[in-house]
């Protein structure tokens, strides 16, 4: 197989776009995460410092409720995808920490819902049936969690006890409890957690499971069948913001990456297909995001937890109701720009900045 070519870093051009001093998330790590500054750099901790208080974090911000949580007091799972769960992930994403007391007040609000005391993290508020742990929403929280500064927490570590508990034969996850083998879905948010538990303490048997883990999406080549190379869902290979609980090529190839899996040959044509939606200016387009839910009603009480059209895309412009959107659909995205250039760099294909 061919040997894909490194790339220059980035172009002067892109640089100044994602570091426009109007998008702070944007601003700090690509200063910190691409640029390789300093987190004392004076420009890093300008940056920093306005997370939360202006651009995306802030705007989500500027729709809670009470300081503690957004759409729906009783739970903070629904409504897909603009409840108080979903919120965090995105904002633990964007850099926003436990230092932020609306941050900390909506993580107490989720814990005090949803943490089951044996381990994980249930899709249902306590006092609604079944109460129990499920991996998508466990592995999601238990990310934005650790990422945080939550990854000492007691119920965090618990929660990751019971993801480890829950892989299956084949290195993998799957959300559905007679499910026998992995989905792609289910697999990627453990492998997510992993990653950032990993960082702040690296225990054999997460990086075991790590391991373990990303060799079976290596082995299925990022987002095709292992049986015949067929591509397992479309909806793979558009790129998304936010993923929620569902996957893409350059969502998996993030993961893997912030795992420090190195360079692979079973990348490559997801790797391809990322350099080929790269725009001619050197950026990346937003291609879709999902709709969330219309009403703000579940269809048969609060215990309804899924909907068809939580999984319709907006690809054009923005999206109404419970979308949750930080940039424009079909339009060059800072935060894919710059997670695109985060995944070539982790994998040593873009060259050192001269």
């Amino acid at each position: 197989m061919e040997q894909l070519q490194k790339e220059s870093l980035v172009s002067p051009t892109v640089s100044r776009w994602l570091l426009e001093e109007n998008e702070p998330s944007s601003e700090y790590f690509t200063l910190t995460e691409l640029m390789g500054r300093d987190k004392q750099d004076a420009a890093v901790r300008r940056a920093r410092e306005k997370v939360g208080k202006e651009g995306w974090a802030a705007r989500i911000f500027a729709k809670q409720k009470e300081n503690t949580y957004w759409e729906n007091k009783e739970t903070c799972y629904i409504p897909k995808f603009t409840g108080t769960g979903w919120q965090l992930a995105v904002l633990a994403d964007l850099g926003v920490s436990s230092e932020d007391p609306r941050f900390a007040n909506a993580v107490d609000h989720f814990l005090e819902l949803h943490n089951v005391e044996t381990g994980g993290f249930s899709m249902r508020p306590k006092g609604q049936k079944p109460f129990e742990p499920h991996v998508c929403n466990t592995g999601n929280m238990v990310r934005a969690l650790a990422k945080a500064g939550y990854s000492k927490d007691d119920r965090v570590q618990k929660a990751m006890g019971w993801l480890l508990s829950k892989q299956l034969s084949d290195s993998a996850w799957n959300c559905a409890p007679s499910g026998k083998h992995g989905s792609f879905l289910a697999t990627v948010e453990p492998m997510w957690a992993l990653s950032e538990m990993i960082k702040h303490e690296p225990r054999e048997e997460w990086k075991e499971a790590a391991k373990m883990s990303s060799g079976f999406v290596l082995n299925h080549k990022v987002y095709k069948s292992d049986r015949d190379d067929s591509v397992i869902l479309f909806d793979f290979l558009k790129i998304h913001y936010p993923t929620h609980y569902c996957y893409d090529f350059l969502h998996g190839l993030r993961v893997l990456a912030e795992l420090g899996v190195p360079a692979d040959e079973r990348m490559d044509d997801a790797l391809r297909m990322l350099r080929a939606k790269q725009l001619v200016d050197g950026r990346w387009p937003l291609e879709a995001v999902y709709r969330g839910w219309r009403q703000s009603h579940p269809m048969h009480g609060t215990e309804t937890v899924s909907r068809p059209e939580e999984r319709e895309l907006v690809t054009e412009g923005w999206g109404t109701d419970h979308t949750s959107q930080l940039e424009e659909a079909g339009k060059p995205s800072k935060w894919v720009t710059l997670q695109a250039l985060l995944v070539l760099k982790r994998l040593g294909l873009l060259q050192s900045q001269s």
